[in-house]
C-alpha cells in the first residue's frame, strides 16, 4: 500500500491497546495482524507470508545469525545470572555491604545515574546491566522499580548520543558524512557536524539534567507517585497486581548461608570485562588494521560481545557455586528459574521487533517526513523537525531508523532555505528520535530498561512519560528560540532555563511524603 495517514493506524492501535489493557503481548499481536493485513491489502495468505519473512529476518539476516538473536540470548542469560547470584547469597551480602555505604534514598537513586554515565558505549548494555546492578541497592532503600527504570532509561541513550566516542557517534558521523557529500557541502566533515550538533541535542541534555533533579529533589509526578508511595510505605517495589515482572528472581529458590560480596562482584565484573574486551577485539579485527577509535567503534559489535559476556558471567557464577559444593540440582533449578523469568520479556521483545518491521514497511516514516512543507516559516523548522522525529521514533520504536530516514530530509530542507540552520536541524532530529524512543513501548531500549530494572513494561512507559514530556517541552522552547535567533547557544540556554523553571514548580509539590526519612533501612527481603 502507498504511505498515507492510514499507515499510522497499526502503531496507534498497538500503543493505545497496550496502555488501556496492559496486555502487551495481545496488543503487539493485534498490531502485527492489522499492519500485515494492511500491507498485503487484506490478502490473508500474503499477510501470513509477510509476517513469516519479518520474523525469519530477525533470526537469520544475510545468511548469518541476526543481532536480535544475540540480544534475546543476552536477556535470557541475564535472568540466569541473577538467579545464580541470588542462590549464592551474593545478592543479600552485597546489599548488606552497600547499605552501609549508600545511606540514603537520594544516594541510592544516584547509583543508576552514575552507572549509566560510566557505561557510555552501548544503550542495550547500559539498560540491562545498569538496572541489574543498581536494583540490589535501590531495593534496600525502597526505591520503586518504576523509578529505577526511569533513571536507567534516561541515562542510557541520552548519555550515549552525547559522548563522541560511542558506537552511536560513529554511526551518526558516517550518516552525516554521506549527507554532506551528497549535498556537496564543503568545509564540513561528518564527525565535525556531529560534534557541532551536540549542543543542539536539547532533549538528551534536558533529560539528563532532569534525572539529576528528580534524584536530588525526589520529584515524583504522575503515576510515579503511586509507585513511590507504595515502595516507601509498604516496601512493595512493583505492582503486585500484575504478578512478578520479567527478571524478578524466584524467592522460593534456596539461598546459601554465608554469602559473600564477591559472589556478586566477580560475575558482574566478568560480564563487564568480557563485553568491553570482546567489543574492542571485534572492533580492531573489523577495522582492518586501523587503531583509530572511531574506526574501531564503527566496526565493533557490542551486542555480540555482550552475549559472550553473559555466557562467561554465568559460567563464573556457576563455578563459584560448585567450588562451595552447591548441589548440581540446585544450580540447575536456579538456571531454569532464570530462563523462565525472562521468557515473557523475550517474547515481548521479539514481537516488538516484528511490529516495528511491519510498521516500517507501511511507510509511516516516509509519510510523516513528506508532511513537511518547505514553505513553513524558517523559525519553526527546528521545533517542527523535533516533533516530527519524536513521532516517527515513537511510532516505529527505532532511533537509528529515524536518524537514517529524517536526517537527509532535514539537511536538504535546511540547505535549500538557510544553511545556518543545518546544525540546529541535525540536533533537532537526533533529539526528537531519543524522545520518541523514550516514550515508545515498541522501543527495544525501553523494553530492556524495564527488564533490567525488574518492572512491568507498561508501568515503565506510563511512569516515564510525564518526565519525558517535561524535558521535551523545555527542548521545544529551546528549538523555538534557536529558530528565531539562529543561535544554538541561545536555544540551549532557553531550554535549560525552561527546565529549571519546571523543576522549581514541581519541587516540593510532588515528592512523596515519607521520603524525607533518609536513614538506611534494614537489609531484608523486598515484597512484590
Amino acid at each position: 500500500m502507498e504511505p498515507s495517514i492510514l499507515s499510522l493506524l497499526p502503531a496507534l492501535v498497538t500503543i493505545i491497546l497496550a496502555i488501556a489493557t496492559r496486555r502487551i503481548l495481545i496488543s503487539l499481536g493485534v498490531g502485527i495482524v492489522l499492519g500485515a493485513l494492511m500491507y498485503a491489502e487484506w490478502d490473508v495468505l500474503a499477510a501470513l507470508e509477510f509476517v513469516r519473512e519479518a520474523a525469519s529476518g530477525l533470526i537469520v539476516a544475510d545468511g548469518e545469525i541476526a543481532e536480535e538473536v544475540y540480544i534475546l540470548g543476552a536477556v535470557v542469560l541475564i535472568g540466569v545470572l541473577s538467579s545464580l547470584i541470588y542462590v549464592s547469597g551474593g545478592l543479600l551480602a552485597f546489599a548488606s555491604w552497600a547499605v552501609r555505604r549508600v545511606r540514603t534514598r537520594t544516594q541510592a537513586q544516584f547509583v543508576p545515574v552514575v552507572t549509566g554515565i560510566v557505561i557510555f558505549f552501548d544503550d542495550a548494555f547500559s539498560s540491562l546491566v545498569g538496572g541489574t546492578v543498581s536494583r540490589s541497592i535501590t531495593d534496600q532503600h525502597r526505591v520503586s522499580r518504576a523509578k529505577l527504570s526511569y533513571l536507567v532509561d534516561s541515562t542510557a541513550a541520552p548519555v550515549i548520543i552525547l559522548v563522541p566516542i560511542s558506537g552511536w557517534a560513529a554511526f551518526i558521523a558516517a550518516t552525516m558524512t554521506g549527507i554532506l557529500d551528497e549535498n556537496e557541502v564543503d568545509g564540513l566533515h561528518g564527525y565535525e557536524a556531529y560534534l557541532q550538533s551536540i549542543p543542539a541535542m536539547l532533549y538528551p541534555i534536558t533529560a539528563l539534567l532532569l534525572v539529576v533533579a528528580v534524584a536530588w529533589f525526589s520529584i515524583d509526578i504522575g503515576p510515579m507517585r503511586r509507585h513511590e508511595q507504595r515502595a516507601i510505605e509498604q516496601n512493595v517495589l512493583f505492582d503486585p497486581a500484575h504478578g512478578l515482572p520479567p527478571g524478578e528472581t524466584d524467592r522460593n529458590l534456596p539461598v546459601r548461608e554465608g554469602g559473600r560480596v564477591r559472589d556478586l562482584v566477580w560475575p558482574i565484573l566478568t560480564l563487564i570485562a568480557v563485553t568491553v574486551v570482546g567489543a574492542l577485539w571485534i572492533g580492531i579485527a573489523g577495522a582492518e588494521g586501523s587503531l583509530a577509535p572511531m574506526d574501531i567503534l564503527a566496526a565493533t559489535d557490542v551486542i555480540l560481545a555482550l552475549f559472550y559476556g553473559t555466557i562467561a558471567a554465568c559460567l563464573v557464577a556457576a563455578a563459584m557455586l560448585l567450588v562451595r559444593r552447591t548441589p548440581g540440582r540446585v544450580i540447575g533449578k536456579a538456571a531454569v528459574s532464570g530462563v523462565r523469568s525472562m521468557l515473557f520479556a523475550a517474547a515481548v521483545l521479539f514481537l516488538a521487533w516484528i511490529t516495528a518491521e511491519v510498521i516500517g514497511e507501511l511507510g509511516i516514516g516516509e509519510y510523516l517526513a513528506g508532511v513537511i512543507d518547505e514553505a513553513l516559516p524558517l523559525a519553526l523548522l527546528p521545533v517542527i523537525l523535533f516533533v516530527l522525529a519524536s513521532f516517527i521514533a515513537f511510532s516505529i520504536g527505532s532511533t537509528f531508523g529515524t536518524f537514517g530516514l529524517l536526517l537527509p530530509i532535514a539537511a536538504e530542507i535546511a540547505l535549500s532555505l538557510d544553511s545556518a540552520l543545518l546544525i540546529p536541524v541535525f540536533g533537532a532530529v537526533l533529539a526528537g528520535a531519543i524522545f520518541g524512543d523514550h516514550t515508545s513501548p515498541l522501543s527495544d531500549t525501553t523494553i530492556l530498561s524495564s527488564i533490567g530494572s525488574g518492572v512491568h513494561l507498561i508501568d515503565h512507559v506510563t511512569t516515564q512519560l510525564p518526565y519525558a514530556l517535561v524535558a521535551a517541552a523545555a527542548s521545544a522552547v529551546g528549538y523555538l528560540v534557536s529558530g528565531l535567533t539562529e543561535s544554538t547557544g541561545l536555544g540551549l540556554l532557553a531550554a535549560v532555563t525552561a527546565l529549571a523553571l519546571a523543576v522549581l514548580l514541581l519541587k516540593g509539590r510532588s515528592a512523596v511524603r515519607g521520603a524525607e526519612s533518609e536513614s538506611a533501612p534494614q537489609v531484608g527481603e523486598v515484597k512484590g
